[in-house]
C-alpha cells in the first residue's frame, strides 16, 4: 500500500477500532497466513477457513495461532472439497464474514503477512474487508516463493528453481503438515521461512 493512501486511511479510520492497522509496524514478528477457499479466483471465491500463526525470531508460536472456520458457501463443490477436504457438514457451525473479520484483524493487527502465494490470500481477504469495513488489508507482505527463488538463484543462477510448495518443503527438509488445511499450510510456510532465514544467517 502506498504511503499516501495509508496516511489517508489512517485519518479516515482514526476513530474506529481499526486505526492501528494503518500504523507502521515496529516489531519483529510476522504472521504466517493461509486460507482455504472455494476456488482460485479471488474475485469470485469464498473463504472457508483461515489460519494465522505468529513467527517471532527463530520460533513459530503455534500455541498463539488463530484458526477460523467460516460458514458453508453455495460455491463449495466437489472439486474444491477434493483439495481441502472441507464439506458442507464440516462448516455448519462456521462464522459469517462479519463475525470472522474482526477476529482476524484483531489478531494480525499491523504485523506483516507471510505466505505462499500470499497475494491471493490478501486479495480474497481484502475483498471481504472492503465489503464489510471499507478498506483493503494494509499489511506489508512477505512471499515465501520469492525468498526461496532468490536463495536458489544465488547458488545457481543458470537454473530456474522449482517453486512448488511440496518441492520447496522437501528441499528445505521441512515436513508437509496437514497439506491443504489452512493451519497445516501456514505452519509449513512458517517453518520453511525459518529454514531460509537460518541459511541466510549461516
Amino acid at each position: 500500500m502506498l504511503p499516501l493512501k495509508r496516511l489517508w486511511l489512517a485519518r479516515k479510520f482514526a476513530h474506529t477500532p481499526w486505526r492501528h492497522l494503518f500504523e507502521p509496524y515496529q516489531g519483529d514478528e510476522l504472521i504466517a497466513i493461509d486460507t482455504e477457499t472455494t476456488g482460485l479466483d479471488p474475485r469470485q471465491a469464498d473463504v472457508l477457513s483461515i489460519a494465522a500463526v505468529p513467527v517471532r525470531g527463530n520460533r513459530v508460536l503455534t500455541s498463539q495461532r488463530l484458526e477460523l472456520t467460516l460458514a458453508a458457501s453455495p460455491k463449495l463443490t466437489g472439486d474444491s472439497i477434493r483439495i481441502h477436504g472441507l464439506r458442507h457438514q464440516d462448516l455448519h457451525q462456521g462464522l459469517s464474514p462479519d463475525k470472522a473479520l474482526p477476529l482476524l484483524l484483531g489478531f494480525i493487527q499491523n504485523r506483516p503477512l507471510l505466505g505462499y502465494h500470499v497475494l491471493f490470500d490478501i486479495a480474497i481477504l481484502s475483498r471481504l474487508t472492503r465489503e464489510q469495513l471499507g478498506f483493503a488489508l494494509p499489511n506489508r507482505h512477505v512471499e515465501l516463493a520469492h525468498l526461496y527463488r532468490r536463495r536458489r538463484l544465488m547458488q545457481n543462477p543458470d537454473i530456474e528453481p522449482n517453486l512448488g510448495f511440496e518441492h520447496m518443503a522437501q528441499d528445505l527438509g521441512v515436513p508437509l503438515l496437514a497439506r491443504h488445511s489452512a493451519f497445516g499450510d501456514a505452519l509449513t510456510t512458517a517453518l520453511m521461512f525459518l529454514k531460509l532465514r537460518q541459511r541466510r544467517a549461516a
